[in-house]
């Protein structure tokens, strides 16, 4: 299912407005305890790359659509996000007829 452009511009700020929020409070939380400012930044940059790539990934992984080949034992995947039911459909074909199986 793919989403609009609007909903995804709200996801993102969404994100980066959860990811600024943690951040924030981390420095908050160092400030209170003395903490040098040349100290509170870089931990706070930090703690904010690390939570909106997590939040960017969850995210990726919940809008997406996963497709694996149906051999037994063939780990081929192929991850499809933001098509319509024809590419979605064309994509899972591709996974269930990739040239790549293992010959185990």
């Amino acid at each position: 299912m793919a989403q609009s452009p609007n909903r995804r511009r709200i996801t993102s700020a969404a994100l980066i407005a959860a990811a600024g929020a943690v951040a924030v409070s981390i420095g908050v939380r160092l400030h209170s305890y003395g903490v040098p400012l040349a100290l509170i930044t870089p931990c706070v940059l930090t703690v904010l790359s690390s939570a909106l790539w997590l939040l960017v990934h969850v995210e990726e992984t919940w809008s997406s659509t996963l497709h694996r080949c149906t051999v037994k034992g063939c780990t081929f995947q192929v991850r499809v996000q933001h098509v319509d039911a024809a590419e979605n459909r064309r994509w899972q074909e591709v996974a269930a007829a990739h040239p790549a199986h293992p010959t185990a």
